[in-house]
Order: C-alpha cells, then sequence, then structure tokens
C-alpha cells in the first residue's frame, strides 16, 4: 500500500492531495511535545475527520522528546487520553508510532525506556499495534535490534535514495511495516506499507 504522513506541516487540502497521489492510507502526526508539554497537533482534528470521511485507513505518530523515562511515560499517558479523547478510544487500524527524530531522543540510554513505554501502551491496548519510527541509522545507532526482535515491535523506517529498504535486508527478523522513501517536490512523505 502507498502510505503518506502529514502534519500541520502541509497545507489544508493535503488529505485530498494524497487521494489524488493514490494514497491507500495515511499516518497523522497526533502531537509533539513543545516547551516540555505534550501538544496536540494544530490540524489533527481537521485531517483526521477527513480521512474517516474519505474512508482511508489511517495511523497515527508522536513526535518524542523525552529525556528520561518519566518524560516518555507522560507522552504515552498523554496519547493514550488523546486516543480516548479524539477516537473514542479507538486504536488506529495502521498503528500509533513515536516518532524518535530529535536531538532528545538520540542517547546512549534511550531503548530500554522506549521499549518499557511501549510496553505498557501496549498493556493497555492490549495490542501489539505500537512501534517505532526513525531513520535508518537511529535504529543501528540506538536501538537493541535483538531485542526489537524478540519483541516484534513494529518498524517504520526512514531511508531515503536507496533502492532498497536496507534496514530490512540487513534484518529481516525485524517485524517490518513501512519504509518511507521518498518525498514529492518535498511537499508529501510517502511510505510502502508492507503488511
Amino acid at each position: 500500500m502507498k502510505i503518506f504522513d502529514i502534519s500541520d506541516c502541509n497545507p489544508d487540502n493535503v488529505v485530498e492531495t494524497c487521494i489524488a497521489n493514490g494514497a491507500d492510507g495515511i499516518i497523522l502526526k497526533i502531537g509533539e511535545t513543545l516547551s516540555g508539554e505534550p501538544c496536540l497537533d494544530d490540524k489533527f482534528v481537521k485531517f483526521v475527520n477527513e480521512a474517516v470521511a474519505a474512508g482511508l485507513p489511517y495511523g497515527i505518530y508522536y513526535v518524542s522528546h523525552a529525556r528520561d523515562m518519566a518524560k516518555m511515560m507522560q507522552e504515552a499517558q498523554w496519547i493514550n487520553d488523546m486516543v480516548a479523547e479524539y477516537l473514542n478510544g479507538q486504536e488506529p487500524q495502521l498503528g500509533t508510532y513515536w516518532d524518535m527524530e530529535v536531538p532528545n531522543v538520540k542517547r546512549d540510554d534511550v531503548w530500554p525506556q522506549l521499549r518499557d513505554a511501549i510496553g505498557t501502551m501496549q498493556a493497555w491496548w492490549n495490542s501489539q499495534n505500537i512501534g517505532i519510527y526513525a531513520q535508518y541509522s537511529y535504529y543501528t545507532d540506538y536501538i537493541d535490534l535483538d531485542e526489537l526482535a524478540s519483541y516484534q515491535i513494529p518498524v517504520w523506517v526512514a531511508q531515503y535514495g536507496y533502492y532498497e529498504n536496507s534496514l530490512k535486508a540487513e534484518h529481516p527478523q525485524l517485524n517490518h511495516r513501512m519504509w518511507q522513501f521518498t518525498t514529492h517536490d518535498e511537499t508529501l512523505d510517502e511510505s510502502i506499507w508492507y503488511d
């Protein structure tokens, strides 16, 4: 499937644009920790309602800024609360992803904290559909790939300009869900969904 991820950085008509570009689904930014507190993405409600109205399956992602376990658990609780409030407690069909891109989460002690936060959310939701979004180098630099494989946490890797998903080729034992491989004129991030 062709999946686009969108956020308040995109124009108001982005869901329509995704459909015109052949989207089979979308991943929506639900929020991000800004000024120390979790915040709802400004266009999340608009975009999720448009996705539902269009019959598009969707998932969500949260941009983590957690510097320690307490902050990571605060983010997990916030995601849980927003899913209850805005999605009627229904887990998104395409999953929920921790977006691990900002400097705060690029640290050697992040993996046990992320693993445990995801495990807690899996227990709350009775679901194995909570995963990680990151660049190829993040997985190889900061994540214990053997443990990631044993827990079968869903993986969404960003790797632009390659002819293949290198993480999938090198570590086929991981639970690969998506490969973000290109943009359209730097306006839409496109991924391939494997399931």
